[in-house]
C-alpha cells in the first residue's frame, strides 16, 4: 500500500484561516456522492485501491482507522473509504468502535443500538447491523457510551462479532478513539483493537501532527502487533 495517501488538497486562495476552521470543527462531515469526480473523491479511490491490494499476509478484510490525536479526521476517512467500496459493489460493514466521541451514527442518522448493547446481552449480532441507506453498506454504532471503553473492546464478544461480520461482508472497517490525548497521555483503545484486525490505517493531520507524536503512535501500534498497511496524510495544501 502507498504509505502516504494525501487528502484535502487546496490552493492558498481556497484556504480558511486556522481560527475560522477550528470554529467550524476540524472534521468536516462530508460523505462522497456516488460517481463523484472531485479531487477529494479521487484521493479516496486511490486509498481504497491500496487497501484492496494490501495483502502482506493474505487478504486484508478487517481494517482499523485510527489517528494520533483528536480532530485528525480518522472517522471520516473510514466513512468515505467504506462508502466508496460500497458504491463499487463490495459489501461493507462500518463499525464505530470510538466509545469516547462517536460520530458514525450521527453521520448516517441512525439509532444508537450497537456494541455496548451487544456486550450487555441486550441484542444479538444480527440486531446491531443497521442499514446506512447506501447500497451494500451497513453500520454498527457504538451503543450507549460505557464507563470503561477498554473493558468493552477487550470483551470476547467483540472478537466473536468480528468473526461473524467476516461472513457477512467483503470488508469490515472500524473507527476508534485517537491514541493520544492532551499532555501526550495514551488511550489504549486502538491498540486493543489493532491485534483483532488484519490491518491498520493511521490518519495524521499535516498541519498539527508533531513528528515525535507520530513516531510514538507508530511504536505503540507496532508494540500491539498491529499490521500497519499505510498512512493517510490529511488536510494537505498544495502550494
Amino acid at each position: 500500500m502507498d504509505r502516504r495517501s494525501r487528502m484535502d488538497g487546496r490552493s492558498r486562495k481556497d484556504r480558511r484561516s486556522r481560527k475560522d476552521k477550528q470554529s467550524q470543527g476540524k472534521q468536516a462531515r462530508y460523505v462522497i456522492a456516488d460517481r463523484e469526480q472531485s479531487p477529494f473523491a479521487e484521493a479516496f479511490r486511490v486509498l481504497c485501491a491500496s487497501i484492496r491490494d494490501a495483502k502482506p499476509q493474505g487478504k486484508v478484510q478487517t481494517v482499523l482507522f485510527t489517528s494520533a490525536n483528536s480532530g485528525e479526521g480518522g472517522a471520516m476517512v473510514a466513512v468515505n473509504s467504506a462508502t466508496l467500496l460500497a458504491y463499487a459493489g463490495y459489501k461493507v460493514v462500518l463499525v464505530d468502535c470510538d466509545l469516547r466521541a462517536p460520530i458514525v451514527g450521527d453521520i448516517f442518522k441512525l439509532g444508537n443500538t450497537g456494541l455496548t448493547n451487544l456486550i450487555r446481552d441486550e441484542v444479538s449480532q444480527e440486531d446491531i447491523l443497521q442499514d446506512s441507506r447506501i447500497s451494500n453498506l451497513k453500520v454498527v454504532t457504538c451503543g450507549p457510551l460505557p464507563l470503561e471503553s477498554v473493558t468493552v473492546l477487550s470483551n470476547p464478544k467483540i472478537r466473536a462479532l468480528f468473526d461473524y461480520l467476516r461472513t457477512q461482508a467483503d470488508y469490515i472497517f472500524l473507527t476508534s478513539s485517537p491514541i493520544l490525548i492532551k499532555m501526550d497521555a495514551v488511550i489504549s483503545d486502538a491498540c486493543v483493537l489493532a491485534s483483532k484486525v488484519d490491518g491498520v490505517v493511521l490518519v495524521v493531520d499535516s498541519r498539527t501532527v508533531k513528528p515525535q507524536n507520530a513516531k510514538k503512535v507508530l511504536e505503540l501500534l507496532l508494540g500491539a502487533k498491529a499490521n500497519i498497511i499505510g498512512t493517510v496524510l490529511n488536510d494537505v495544501m498544495d502550494y
